[in-house]
């Protein structure tokens, strides 16, 4: 959701800020725009275009800030105060025009903050929260002029409730840049001839590989400064949490207040002096500003160019289908010996005794992460014989949920940044859990708040649509759930052996399914299913997850509506949706332990003339005359079978949203990071 990217440097700024937001369109969006301080008259210019970026770029194109700008910032949003519109549209700028601001998160008390401020005669041209808080922090300019931008920045912050990555310019500084974050991600890039803050680490690539990850209510000031004539870049983090915090630049004591009288009583104001008043409280009372400067480790950025391009693929979606023998591999490395078939977890090695003792384990998720959950639940209790439960990270955080010290709680997010997530992992350390990670994105705030986890190691996730990062994330947990078993002893040295090198061979069996005829195959059925208008998926066991992931799979990318169901559901309710017109996919293994009962209610589907597909093993000629098109995925363990037959569903997805030509990499309101609530 959103991107920004905000750069000081000795590049042409334009066409850097550009390249970020093209690199960041995967996130999801619906305009773009950009502001620069031009260098010779310290102008602040600002272009803004609903749509693509490629719009914002033609509207540059007819400017001419160009190569004389050392410091700018940039934005695609997706809306969430206000229409898609060039108004709407980021950066946002003050009354006066001193200082723009593009903005990731929600304010949850704009509306309050707008009206004290329209009070103290500000006005407001576009719906959006946003432009509200460049307001405020330029009426604190207003009121502090002494403070520096970073402090009157941090200042303004204390009035603000919600979630917040932003970056700020002004007019009278061309050489500064402030940035700051508040449950939304941001990241700073450094180099010797540019520093550059973004919310996403493809945005930094080809920059520098030097990253630091700044954390929860971090500001950080961006400097650029003459030395023997030659430019330096440098920068400073601060923390802006309410302890240990002092007003940086300026003393407070014995200051003279610009207002005529401090009110006791809010009451007592109009909304205008009232905000004024808590801006002054939280100057003069509590020294709120930024503290002294804090350390963040550097970290090497080990993404390149390479696995951010489409590599010759008509969409990053089927890259990423077919990346994913290669990712997995990647994922088992150092981790599973494919001659001995143990797994060692080394992300986990210090609290493994404590999860095998877990009262139970709680999975949290959303989306496609929560799918993979259920196949995780499923592994855990079959194989390590402890209780699992799998909620939505959305429902968990708003339910008061019983924890007690003994649960271990699993967060599972393909960005490790998704809000609710995080969220989980907040309130599983306020029962003292144990929090476990499972993530892709190095570095990433869930993997920094968990207390141990797993990296994915399936590299960047462009498509919206989440394909490797499904599989990566049953691929860790159900290496998880074999070291598990065998931990507590519920798996013998040999079964778990046994299991791990069938595991092993997982990718070599995904490649098989990846061979042109079996994609000509399911193009043939997508030809035939386009113009459907519902979808039903069905699966039992292990394939029930599979069923509402390919469900999701399809409304995502080709805008039909499908719903997955346990087969055994069907009675249930949906078979009342049954006819000639509603395509049925039925997940049936032959060796998964349900498969007759599978089988029988397939069979009811043909009684009421559904069109049925069927996803079964190879060689299983059982049910060839009852459904329309039969894939075949090759045999393994019911255990491992999820990874195979998922691989048939993301495709007949894809191939579907092509041939109806929906737009596959960033389908409509879609949003690859979900970072506000």
């Amino acid at each position: 959701m959103c991107g920004i990217i905000a750069y000081l440097g000795s590049g042409d700024t334009v066409s850097v800020l550009l390249e970020g937001l093209q690199r960041m369109e995967y996130r999801g969006y619906d305009s773009a725009g950009m502001a620069v301080v031009m260098r010779e008259s310290g102008d602040l210019q600002t272009e803004k275009k609903v749509g693509k970026v490629k719009n914002l770029r033609n509207a540059c194109a007819g400017r001419d800030f160009s190569g004389n700008a050392d410091v700018g910032i940039a934005h695609t949003r997706w809306a969430t105060h206000g229409q898609p519109s060039d108004v709407n549209a980021h950066p946002h700028s003050c009354s006066d025009g001193s200082l723009a601001i593009v903005h990731n998160g929600i304010i949850e008390n704009y509306q309050s903050l707008k009206k004290k401020l329209t009070g103290l005669g500000y006005t407001f041209k576009s719906d959006t929260d946003t432009e509200v808080l460049a307001a405020l922090i330029g009426h604190v300019r207003s009121l502090e002029p002494d403070l520096s931008l970073s402090a009157a920045v941090s200042l303004a912050l204390t009035q603000v409730r919600g979630a917040y990555g932003i970056a700020v310019v002004e007019k009278s500084s061309p050489g500064l840049l402030v940035g700051a974050r508040r449950g939304s991600p941001l990241i700073l890039g450094v180099s010797d001839t540019s520093l550059v803050v973004a919310s996403d680490a493809t945005a930094v690539v080809g920059l520098t590989d030097k990253v630091v990850y700044l954390e929860e209510e971090d500001i950080v000031e961006l400097r650029k400064e003459l030395v023997d004539g030659q430019p330096q870049y440098k920068f400073h983090i601060a923390s802006m949490k309410r302890d240990s915090l002092l007003v940086q630049g300026i003393s407070t004591e014995n200051r003279p207040s610009r207002v005529d009288s401090i009110y006791t009583s809010d009451e007592e104001t109009t909304s205008g002096s009232r905000l004024d008043n808590s801006i002054r409280r939280s100057l003069l009372t509590s020294n709120k500003a930024i503290s002294a400067k804090v350390v963040r480790e550097m970290h090497e950025l080990t993404m390149n160019l390479e696995t951010i391009e489409k590599g010759g693929y008509d969409h990053f979606m089927l890259k990423e289908i077919m990346e994913q023998p290669k990712v997995l591999r990647d994922c088992m490395r150092g981790r599973l010996n494919k001659d001995t078939g143990d797994i060692k977890l080394g992300g986990l090695s210090q609290v493994m005794d404590r999860i095998t003792a877990a009262r139970r384990i709680i999975i949290c998720a959303c989306g496609t992460s929560y799918h993979s959950a259920l196949v995780g639940e499923y592994l855990i209790e079959s194989l390590a014989k402890i209780p699992v439960e799998v909620e939505y990270a959305s429902e968990f955080r708003y339910r008061n949920p019983v924890l007690f010290p003994e649960d271990v709680v699993i967060v599972i997010s393909q960005s490790g940044e998704t809000a609710d997530t995080l969220e989980a992992i907040r309130i599983s350390r306020q029962n003292k859990c144990l929090s476990l990670g499972i993530v892709n994105v190095v570095g990433s705030s869930i993997a920094r708040e968990t207390d141990a986890g797993i990296y994915l190691h399936v590299g960047p996730e462009i498509g919206v649509a989440s394909t490797k990062a499904f599989t990566g994330q049953v691929m860790a947990l159900t290496m998880l759930a074999l070291q598990l078993g065998r931990s507590s002893g519920q798996l013998n040295e040999e079964t778990a052996r046994d299991l791990g090198r069938q595991l092993y061979a997982i990718p070599d069996k995904i490649e098989l399914m990846l061979v042109e005829k079996n994609l000509e195959k399911v193009q043939e059925m997508a030809a035939t299913y386009r113009y459907a208008h519902n979808f039903l998926y069905l699966g039992r066991g292990y394939q029930f997850p599979v069923a509402l992931e390919g469900a999701l799979k399809l409304k995502e990318i080709s805008y039909i509506h499908a719903e997955g169901y346990p087969a055994a559901e069907m009675k249930h309710g949906p078979i009342a949706l049954i006819d000639q017109m509603m395509p049925v996919v039925v997940i049936a293994p032959k060796r998964d332990s349900t498969y007759e009962k599978v089988k029988s209610g397939i069979e009811e589907v043909v009684a009421r003339k559904g069109s049925v597909i069927v996803i079964t093993d190879e060689g299983n000629r059982d049910l060839d005359t009852l459904a329309e098109f039969v894939l075949e995925t090759p045999v393994t363990n019911e255990y491992f079978s999820p990874m195979l037959s998922v691989i048939h569903l993301q495709l007949l997805s894809y191939y579907i949203a092509k041939m109806r030509g929906c737009e596959i990499d960033q389908p409509r309101n879609l949003a690859k990071s979900v970072t506000v609530e």
